[in-house]
């Protein structure tokens, strides 16, 4: 009983002994020669506000330099960024939304999430655990878009395998990655979108 606790206390004080910004650096270097990639994915969808939690299950697509295709299973949707526009489309309400593409989301691009993050977040490592650490990134200036970024990484391949994104409202979206492939073979035509026939397209 006693080599088992001290077997754990050792991997729990090796896992430590690693400082928030040197897992961070390892993440860039693991995405550094990233040209695509593509992940299944759960995201929780919870709105503190309202008492309501969402699950959602999909898949998402990226290429470089800003091209990326999420596909979400139940109610079905499909967001399909072609590097000018961001397209959402709902089948169901036969209806397509077209956007400005202004920057990739968080869950897309390991490159945005984590660009100057010394001068853009405070990080500390939340969880250390013998497979995963977690670190929570808070922004030093005030933004509307969120109030912190919690980052789940794998700490023997050190690829993102999580991600939370809670905003001022007190809104989380969680997303957990399963079979992740970097460099995965991805046809350029996933990042094409035409709206059907018979659909209603609103631009904003």
């Amino acid at each position: 009983m006693k080599r088992v606790l001290l077997m754990s206390l050792l991997v729990i004080s090796q896992l430590l002994a690693l400082e928030a910004n040197e897992v961070l650096e390892k993440t860039i270097k693991r995405y550094k020669n990233m040209n695509s990639f593509y992940a299944e994915f759960e995201q929780t969808y919870c709105d503190e506000e309202a008492g309501i939690c969402q699950r959602y299950e999909g898949r998402t697509y990226y290429m470089k330099p800003n091209f990326f295709r999420m596909e979400i299973d139940d109610p079905q949707q499909i967001y399909v960024g072609d590097s000018i526009s961001l397209w959402i489309y709902m089948p169901d309400e036969k209806r397509v939304i077209r956007q400005n593409l202004e920057q990739m989301p968080f869950q897309i691009s390991p490159d945005a999430l984590f660009e100057d993050y010394e001068s853009n977040y405070d990080t500390e490592i939340i969880t250390a655990e013998e497979d995963y650490y977690e670190i929570s990134l808070e922004p030093k200036d005030e933004t509307d878009i969120y109030r912190k970024i919690t980052v789940r990484i794998q700490n023997k391949t050190f690829e993102i395998i999580g991600i939370s994104v809670l905003d001022e409202a007190g809104t989380e979206s969680k997303f957990e990655f399963t079979e992740v492939e970097i460099n995965k073979k991805i046809s350029r035509e996933m990042f094409e979108f035409s709206p059907p026939e018979g659909v209603q397209v609103d631009e904003f």
